[in-house]
Parts: structure tokens; sequence; C-alpha cells
């Protein structure tokens, strides 16, 4: 294959351009660096600031698809082309080598009419729709569902292509990265009370969970509560008496009756004590809440959980882990380096 070539500092400013129209978000250098470390590209990002860099394409591609993923764009790291070849190997090894090429056929005759008759229409979007009822009827529902993953894999690979002669811009603004990690405030339009970008940034280094701003997180537990369609007042933040944010569930029925939950949010690495329970349950008590939930990115020590069940205290923990699950839930399906 064939190498790129970029003049001192150019691979930096390619890459946060990169970063801005794909992900939304504005990272420094010092930031990109740290988002590859463990990969062959921190040195060679760095180097490229002093010095003219070639890349051979194919490096150049990993490099992208790997930012892309600890960004936060894409949930797994793509791998271009060879993730139809792997698709299309599961595929065969599951249904046969006739069931693959009867696909195949259906697809590019199928991708090939659909194009004309855009371009004669004017059109600049296609309807797969027909792929798949051919392949459903030729092929019953496994061929359906295989159409399925044919068309995904293919459309992911036009739109991820860092080759693309089109760009397929997907942020026409962007916010700093660093905003996670301060209390920041800024309003957005991507999320009632934390910006979509985030989320998806965390979704794929939820490890950083206990190094972001305690409001941020705050603003996370909120979002998630938000989106599942409870009533959320988020707390002032300071001054708030212990309860960080009030809920209340939603109403499934005319005869259902909401529930007041109070969420105490702990962004930490150290256990959750006792004491932080027992004042939890305090709030719960005094102002006759029916649930105090704990939100942490650590977990109840022992001893706060040996409470909670001898004493039946109404009070449900959120781990970490929950908190992973919740950010894979919430996730989205995917302009000048800050020197």
């Amino acid at each position: 294959m064939g190498a790129l070539w970029f003049d001192a500092g150019q691979l930096g400013d390619h890459l946060h351009e990169v970063i801005g129209y794909k992900a939304g978000v504005a990272v420094s250098l010092q930031e990109l660096c740290d988002l590859l470390y463990g990969s062959k590209y921190p040195d060679l990002v760095l180097d490229s600031e002093e010095h003219t860099l070639r890349i051979r394409s194919e490096e150049y591609e990993d490099l992208y698809f790997t930012i892309l993923h600890k960004i936060g764009h894409t949930p797994e790291k793509h791998n271009g082309i060879f993730d139809l070849f792997s698709l299309t190997r599961r595929l065969g090894q599951e249904h046969g080598q006739s069931f693959i090429e009867i696909l195949h056929t259906i697809y590019y005759e199928g991708m090939m009419r659909l194009t004309e008759e855009a371009h004669r229409e004017g059109r600049t979007s296609l309807n797969p729709t027909s792929l798949i009822i051919s392949a459903r009827e030729t092929l019953g529902e496994k061929g359906m569902m295989a159409m399925f993953e044919i068309i995904e894999t293919h459309e992911r690979i036009q739109r991820l292509n860092p080759h693309a002669g089109s760009r397929w811009i997907e942020w026409t603004n962007v916010i700093p990265l660093s905003g996670l990690f301060s209390r920041s405030t800024n309003k957005t339009a991507h999320g009632e009370f934390i910006d979509q970008r985030f989320i998806d940034f965390l979704s794929t280094n939820s490890h950083l969970l206990f190094k972001m701003h305690w409001r941020k997180f705050e603003e996370l537990v909120a979002e998630y509560f938000h989106r599942v369609g409870c009533k959320v007042e988020l707390g002032p933040g300071q001054n708030d008496d212990g309860v960080d944010i009030r809920v209340w569930t939603p109403q499934r029925s005319e005869s259902d009756v909401s529930q007041l939950h109070f969420v105490q949010c702990k962004r930490q690495k150290e256990k959750v004590e006792k004491v932080t329970v027992k004042g939890l349950y305090a709030d719960v008590l005094y102002e006759g809440a029916d649930l105090g939930v704990l939100v942490t990115t650590s977990s109840l020590s022992v001893g706060a959980k040996k409470t909670v069940h001898t004493r039946g205290y109404p009070i449900k923990e959120v781990d970490g882990a929950k908190v992973v699950e919740w950010l894979t839930a919430l996730r989205t399906p995917g302009t000048g380096i800050i020197r």
C-alpha cells in the first residue's frame, strides 16, 4: 500500500480536526497522547510535532480507527474492510458458502439498482428495504437478519472510511474534553444535564470515571434518571443537605403513585463507608422519601452493606460496575489542536 506525508505539526492538527467533526470534542496535544497510551502512536504523534512524518496507509488507518474508539465515537475499534471479511467468514461458517454467495448477489445487484434509481430521481439517499425483503423471500429469516448485518457493516465502513471523498461530518460544533474534568456548566442541546459527547467518551474510558469532576458525575447520574422517564431535580451542588438529586419515578398508570427517591453521588476510588449510608438514611427519614439511592464509582464497604442489610434501611446501591452499564445504555450509536 502507499504512504501519507505530514509536515511538522500537521498530523496533530489533522487528528484534532477528525476528532472534532466525528466526535464533537476538542483535545489538547497531551490529551491526544493520553488517549493513545498503550498503543505505539503517542511517540509518533509527539515526534511529528518536530519532524516531517511518513506513515504507511494501513498504519494511518489503524491510528485513525484507534483514536475514534478511544474518544468514544465507536463502541469498539473499527477495522475497516476487515470487518466485512470477518462477517462474511462467520456467516459462511454458520450457514454455508452458497448462502453467502446468494446474499452478496442480492446486496450488490440491489445496491446498483438503488443507486441508479436515486441518480435518476436526484436523491442522495438509498432505502435498503427491498434488499431485506428479497433476502427474506430467498433465504428466510436467517437471510433477512444476515442482510441487516451486511447493510450495517457496509454503511459503517463508508461512514468511517478515512480516505472517503466525503467527510461524513457528524458534529458541527465542538466542546473541550477538559470540560469533563472541571465544573464548567455550559448549556447543551445534546443532553438534559450533561453533553452526550462526554457520555460517549466515558463509555469507552470508564476508568476515568473517578477523575471526572464531581459535579459532572452528578449531572451524569441525573441524565440517566431523566432518560428512563423520571422527573429529576438536580441540586445546587453545594449546601444541598446531602441530597444531590431528587427523583420522582414515572407513573405507569392512573392508579400508580410516583415515589420520591433521594440520590447521593460519590465519585471516588475508596469504598463508601457506613457513615455516608447513615446520613442518607437520616435524610430519607426526615423528609419522608420512599428510597435512598447511593450511586458511586466505587462500591459500599462491607460495613456499610451490613448496616443497610441488618437495619433494613430503604437504601439501594448503584456501584461502579452498574454505572458502566448505564454508560453503555446512554451512549449514541457513532478544528485545530489545542497546544
